[in-house]
Parts: structure tokens; sequence; C-alpha cells
């Protein structure tokens, strides 16, 4: 430690310093001014994000806290906030699990998260556990709204103007929660458009369409009559769309409007190998002696065995069909899963057609979404491009992100939505084509800052 006095000289020297400082700061004060943030021609003041799972901030197959508070609209909000942008509320749920609803097998479900088990071959791995629904975010807050973030986990885009959308026992359960109206006037809920239009936007983002096709490939590409796995037609999508649009900027707001990715590139779907079924020379040999006509295996990497549509004929999957993620890893491992005689059910499987079906309805969505920004004059993000970026690697400020699944991955645990590190990526190419159309200056988000997903 100084002595007393030497503190005191070296006290009364960097005061002296301090104060030149201070001086000479004030001569340069217009010269270290940040940069001036403007909104252009656009009006921020009353910002409402319209959309599903993603527009919510749904990550690790539930809505949370943190996926709430890290959704792109909410990192929008903060960009918009520089340039006149008002207040954002969003219907935030309590900390802790969340609360997910798996549509296909309609089941309320906690987030997941990775935890480190020994698997059947007796070796370390990783695996997911899911945790228990938060009960509390279930109840009704409607009275508590408007809302300016009204991304409805499971909607499709009919289900925007629905009147019974927001109804207890027969609506989405997402909706139902921060509806306005849940059927206690005339029997009918408010409808999502409707609760959007109780803040009189001024400006909008719209990210409809991905639940139009994805929960028909969570469901192996077969609906089997229920019209929640049914993939939505090109007039009723069209005519949706029209419908939507027109609200939003009935009262003169500009906004944005997102195409969907190709969801095929999902890790959900290109996580397991068509050819993962390992095999020695005995074990082939093995199969081939009980294997019915077509179905053959070589020591090495094999072609899984699928199950058709229907039950019945079995043959081993072709390259460039999918095996989902909802099929159980130690099955495939070691209890001979994907074998002539344990056939992977086809529910568990895209095959060629059931993907060029997805991705002809998801080529007809785009181009209608596109045309709508172009008949509105709306700026229009191409989120299909987007991600395809994230199929060959996707930089930012040195740091590389992918659609692998867990590693350095864009998506979050569940492998179909992104995780808070996606959404902020996300966010900043909203940031670029509306800093591009409206001629604003929006800083772009750090995405750095957010988190990836967490190992354990």
């Amino acid at each position: 430690m100084l002595p007393e006095s030497v503190c005191s000289i070296h006290s009364k020297r960097l005061f002296r310093y301090f104060i030149a400082v201070i001086v000479f700061l004030s001569a340069c004060k217009p010269e270290l001014e940040g940069p001036k943030y403007t909104s252009g021609t656009a009006d921020f003041s009353r910002y409402v994000a319209i959309g599903a799972d993603y527009t919510a901030g749904y990550l690790d197959h539930a809505l949370t806290l943190e996926g709430q508070r890290r959704s792109y609209p909410a990192l929008l909000s903060s960009c918009f906030s520089v340039a006149g942008g008002g207040t954002f509320r969003q219907p935030l749920v309590s900390p802790g699990n969340g609360y997910g609803f798996d549509f296909v097998k309609e089941k309320s479900r906690g987030r997941v998260q990775l935890v480190s088990y020994i698997n059947c071959l007796l070796q370390s791995d990783l695996g997911l556990e899911q945790l228990s629904v938060n009960a509390a975010d279930i109840g009704w807050i409607g009275d508590q709204g408007p809302f300016n973030n009204l991304g409805i986990p499971g909607a499709k885009s009919f289900n925007l103007n629905s009147q019974i959308f927001g109804k207890g026992t027969i609506g989405n359960p997402f909706f139902y929660r921060i509806a306005s109206d849940t059927g206690g006037v005339g029997g009918l809920s408010s409808t999502t458009l409707g609760d959007a239009s109780l803040v009189n936007p001024s400006f909008f983002t719209l990210w409809i369409g991905l639940n139009d096709v994805l929960l028909n490939a969570l469901a192996g590409g077969e609906a089997n009559g229920s019209p929640t796995v049914q993939i939505t037609s090109n007039a009723v999508f069209d005519a949706s769309v029209d419908t939507i649009v027109t609200s939003l900027t009935s009262n003169g707001a500009l906004g944005v409007i997102a195409n969907i990715p190709d969801l095929t590139e999902f890790p959900f779907f290109k996580a397991i190998p068509y050819n993962g079924l390992l095999l020695d020379s005995l074990q082939a040999d093995s199969l081939n002696a009980t294997s019915p006509p077509g179905i053959n295996f070589t020591a090495g990497a094999n072609p899984f065995v699928i199950s058709n549509p229907g039950g019945g004929s079995i043959r081993q999957i072709r390259e460039g069909e999918l095996i989902l993620l909802s099929i159980t890893m130690d099955s495939l491992r070691c209890y001979g899963k994907g074998t002539p005689q344990k056939p992977i059910s086809s529910k568990y499987v895209l095959d060629s057609a059931e993907i060029n079906t997805i991705r002809q309805a998801t080529l007809a969505y785009n181009a209608k979404l596109k045309n709508a920004a172009l008949l509105k004059n709306l700026a229009f993000v191409d989120m299909n491009a987007i991600f395809k970026q994230f199929s060959a690697g996707y930089v930012f400020n040195g740091v590389s992100f992918s659609n692998q699944y867990l590693k350095n991955s864009v998506f979050s645990l569940d492998g179909i939505h992104p995780c808070s590190r996606g959404y902020a990526i996300i966010a900043n190419e909203f940031v670029k084509v509306i800093n591009a159309k409206y001629n604003s200056n929006l800083p772009l988000v750090d995405v750095n800052a957010s988190p990836g997903n967490l190992f354990p």
C-alpha cells in the first residue's frame, strides 16, 4: 500500500488530469455523440408481431420466459426503441419450465433439457429430458392485454381470423390464454387479428405458414383424417393471407412479411442418417438370410428398413428420405429397429412423395407471401434463403452457426425451433430489410450476446 502522502499527491495530480480531460471532451462533444438512429418512412411507435411459434419465441419444445424475452419481436422492439419505438407488451409466462403442447399427440409438455446418460451400448451420451409443465402458464390473462406479441404456437394461417381459436376446450391453448374474449360474449372468441387491431398498429411483422405444413411433417406426412395435421390447401392459405394483410394495413400501417423455410432442412428431420444401420459381415449375412427380395445388407453402413404408409409392405429407405428425431435412438442402436424384423413405422418417416408434397406447398405459400408484400409495397424477408445459408454455414462476427443438431446450431434442443442465438440472427435479417425498404438505420442485434444451447 502506498503511504498516505503519496496517495494524496497522486489524487491531486489525477484530479487536475481529469479536469483537463473533461474540458477537452466538452470541446469535442459533437464528434463524440453516438449515431443518430431514425425510422425513415416507418413509424415504430405501435409495433405488433403476428405469427406462430417462431414469433412467440418458442424453443426447446415449449414457450418459456427466456424464449419470450429473446424472441425476434422482442429484439426488434429493442432496436425500434432507439428510433421512436413505443411500449412492447408480451404475454409473459412464469420463470421455469414453461408450457408446451404437442399438437400431433394433443398433449401438454414442459420444455426439454440436455442431460448426460449411458446409452444402451454402455457409452456416455447426451439425451433429452422432458420437464414438467408449469401449470401457472395455462390460465387466462387476456384481461392484461392488449399485447404487442401475438405469436401463437401451433397457429396455421386460417386460424388467425377464427372465432373459435380462443375458446377453451376446442381452441388453441396458447391463444385461449391471451385472447381478449374467450367466448363469453356471444359464444365466440375474439380473433388474433381482432386483438391486434386493439393496438392500432403503426408497424407490423407477419410470419405465418410454417405450421400449415410442419404439423403434417411431424406426423410423418400422414394426416389420417385429422384436420390438425392436414396440409392447408393453397386456396385456403391464399385467402387467409389476403385477409391478414388487408386487416393489418387497413389503418395505413407498414410492415414486413417473411416467407417460410424448407422444413426438411431442420435438424429434426436431418439428424438421423438414412444409412445409419451399421453392421459387421456376420450381422449382414444373418439379415440377408431372412430378408424378403429387394432388401440386401453389406458390412458397414446400410439404409434402415421402413414400413410403407398403410403398413404391410416394407423396404429400405432411400437417400434423401428422412427419419424423424421423435424415434427413440436406443431402439435403433440396440433393439433391431430399422431391420426387416422391426421396420421403422411410416409415422417416423418422410418418404420422397411426402417430401415433394411438403416442398410444393412451401413453394406455393412463399410465392403468395412475396406477392402479398409486393401488392401492398411492404418489406419482404426471404427466410427460406436465410435458412439455406445455415446449411452452408452462417458467420456473425467470426462465429460460425449451422443447422446441425446441437453443435453450433441456430436451432434449439427440439431441432425445430431456433435457439436464442437463432432468434437473434432472425431479428437481424428483419432489421436489414426494414432499413433497406424504409430508409431507417436501425442497429443490428449482437448475436453472440445471446446464449446457445446449454450442455450439461
